[in-house]
């Protein structure tokens, strides 16, 4: 699964990185690979950890809490307090705990870098030197380095994947009813679609799940070798050919993103993109109302697979991926999840050994799989086999996600378990220009807030086929172009300083 990718910006807040690290010693704690407390976690006083999650609690949450509760009451004497925030809520929640200085330890971040910049999280690279030992260990260099903020890390970076996957996830049962091969290319996925809305209407034929999938990425995936990249989440700026160089679609129009807006439109037009694109979700294909959605997963995941059976008994699902292990790809070796600890937070040492602890693999299957034998069982080395009667879907993205401990479900294809494991190795991409370079946006806030509300308004639109491209570009130049330029021009500055002092 993975997560949303956007962040709130907090727009009074200013470059204020803190620049002392806590007083810990630079002892190392050798890591245990057990629960057994180190000499470090001995005679530890009772901790209630504090800790905000987005989303709702997955079904056996509670026995699962109960039983990593157990396994630490021997070792770090921590207790659970995990707050989980609706979807809907969280981004504003979080900014809310974090201004008001609520007592939180542990806090989910997609997109730290606002509350790096006004001080709110604590830097943690002696803190991790001193009791993370399996936090690094669990972790390429790569990820680990390219995650930081001026040299130093503020929130352990939880990602599995070194490239951003997504799928197009297909009615197997309608696509066999109607007499159409496997899916084997694009061209072959839209004419499918066609089929869809003149032999079965009572589907639509595509619902895909917001501008992100069908949009720029989309665009680089029918043409992997013009590297074209949105930048960060500012609508009509991206980067492409690994050149250092940041673009916009107004004085820089890429033919293969114009090309994809085109296609997108005429889907639109055709009636194959759904009507209510703009707020329709995934959702709807678990709900059997879509004959083709897009997902953040390679393959189909077994929630979405098991609601789908639910809701049209007899249903089936698989999955067409863009991606192949042949491409050569670069990466930026991002983290799309953190966890970061506040600077307001009482118990930063406990909040990071319990994080190491959760980079041990017995206690990562429990976070994310559940209890071994009454909700997956081992599959081999790096996979798992969920109880699909009493499976639980964890959230390690939340707090543990890692691409050394984390497992592939045994029961996807071949080929998916192939790409799933493809794109765990960093070792199979190039170093993209932007690999460790963060933007600071707090020059430009008030530009950043007013583009992201017309880029709601004016361009997702556009990405989804509703509009014309041209006019509606023009509609969009109007309103934003102030904006995209100034942005453009900060960003390329400060991009500019990090590539020459990288080169120092």
């Amino acid at each position: 699964m993975k997560i949303l990718r956007k962040g709130l910006l907090l727009t009074s807040a200013s470059l204020i990185l803190a620049g002392a690290l806590t007083g810990c010693s630079s002892e190392k704690a050798a890591p245990s690979g057990t629960d057994k407390p180190a000499a470090s976690d001995a005679k530890l006083n009772p901790v209630t950890l504090k800790i905000m999650f987005p989303g709702d609690p997955p079904g056996n949450w509670n026995e699962v809490k109960t039983e990593m509760e157990n396994r630490l009451s021997g070792s770090l004497n921590v207790k659970l307090n995990v707050v989980f925030i609706p979807w809907s809520d969280v981004l504003t929640k979080r900014q809310v705990a974090l201004s008001s200085a609520e007592d939180y330890d542990l806090i989910w971040d997609n997109n730290p870098t606002q509350n790096i910049a006004a001080g709110l999280y604590e830097p943690l690279d002696a803190l991790i030197d001193k009791y993370g030992p399996d936090i690094i260990g669990a972790r390429s260099p790569q990820l680990m380095e390219a995650n930081k903020v001026n040299g130093k890390l503020y929130a352990v970076p939880l990602e599995v994947n070194f490239i951003r996957p997504w799928t197009f996830v297909i009615r197997k049962d309608i696509r066999e009813k109607l007499g159409v091969a496997p899916i084997k290319s694009y061209d072959e996925l839209i004419k499918f679609m066609y089929t869809v809305k003149e032999k079965a209407p009572e589907v639509t034929p595509f619902i895909p799940n917001g501008s992100e999938h069908i949009g720029l990425r989309q665009a680089n995936m029918l043409d992997p070798k013009a590297n074209i990249a949105a930048v960060l989440n500012y609508p009509g700026l991206y980067t492409k050919g690994n050149d250092g160089k940041v673009y916009n679609i107004f004085d820089n129009m890429d033919p293969q993103i114009m090309k994809n807006f085109e296609t997108n439109h005429k889907l639109y037009k055709d009636g194959i993109i759904a009507k209510d694109a703009l707020t329709l979700r995934n959702a709807e294909f678990a709900k059997g109302k879509a004959a083709v959605s897009t997902f953040n997963d390679f393959g189909v995941n077994l929630s979405t697979a098991t609601a789908l059976e639910k809701a049209v008994p007899g249903s089936s699902a698989e999955a067409y991926s863009l991606y192949d292990p042949s491409m050569k790809l670069s990466s930026t070796y991002k983290a799309g999840n953190y966890i970061a600890v506040p600077v307001i937070s009482k118990n930063k040492e406990r909040a990071i050994q319990f994080i190491n602890w959760l980079n041990r693999q017995e206690n990562y299957d429990l976070l994310a799989y559940g209890i071994k034998g009454k909700n997956w069982e081992d599959a081999g080395p790096g996979l798992y086999k969920p109880m699909k009667e009493n499976s639980y879907a964890g959230i390690p993205f939340a707090w543990g996600w890692n691409p050394k401990l984390d497992r592939i479900d045994a029961s996807l294809s071949e080929d998916v378990i192939k790409l799933n494991k493809w794109q765990r190795d960093p070792n199979n991409f190039t170093t993209d220009i932007l690999a460790g370079f963060t933007f600071d946006p707090s020059p430009v806030s008030n530009e950043v807030a007013q583009l992201s509300n017309m880029g709601k308004e004016l361009y997702d639109p556009i990405v989804m086929g509703l509009i014309e491209p041209k006019e509606g570009l023009e509609k969009f130049k109007e309103k934003a172009y102030t904006n995209v330029k100034k942005i453009q021009a900060e960003y390329q500055k400060q991009l500019d300083a990090f590539l020459t002092n990288k080169k120092k």
